[in-house]
């Protein structure tokens, strides 16, 4: 269900509950009508809350400035993101084709990282510096 505002050739708005479930509109309700901009306002406001009643559906409170200092919160507290997958998933198609017959583990890391991360060679870097120090010698 929904809120349809639908304008008549005289300039006056109705505001009407519509339903669309069965694939084919079907009016529930008009709340009412006006061609004043702020009480077309109050009426959408009042289908709002007739709509609340029909679906038996609660509406969810966000405070917004709340969510933000929760999402703030989260990430200030994220020290560090560590990438197992490429090396779970891609050593093991690295091993499957023969590439470990190649003994150097940077070559290994290399092609791995240069897999996960094919444009950027910032993020490759990143990468072998953090696994297993590779680079920090």
């Amino acid at each position: 269900m929904f809120i349809r505002k639908k304008p008549n050739k005289s300039g006056v708005i109705s505001v009407q509950i519509i339903d669309k479930s069965s694939g084919k509109y079907k009016l529930i309700k008009t709340i009412g009508s006006a061609a004043d901009p702020g009480l077309v306002e109050q009426l959408i406001l009042k289908a709002k809350q007739h709509l609340i009643e029909l679906t038996g559906q609660a509406a969810l409170n966000f405070d917004i400035e709340k969510e933000r200092e929760l999402v703030d919160l989260f990430f200030n507290g994220i020290n560090e993101i560590l990438l197992y997958g490429p090396e779970l998933l891609l050593g093991k198609l690295f091993n499957q084709i023969g590439f470990n017959a190649i003994r150097e583990e940077l070559f290994r890391h290399l092609v791995i990282t240069r897999l996960a991360f094919p444009v950027s060679k910032l993020k490759t870097v990143d990468y072998l510096l953090w696994h297993k120090g590779v680079l920090l010698m």
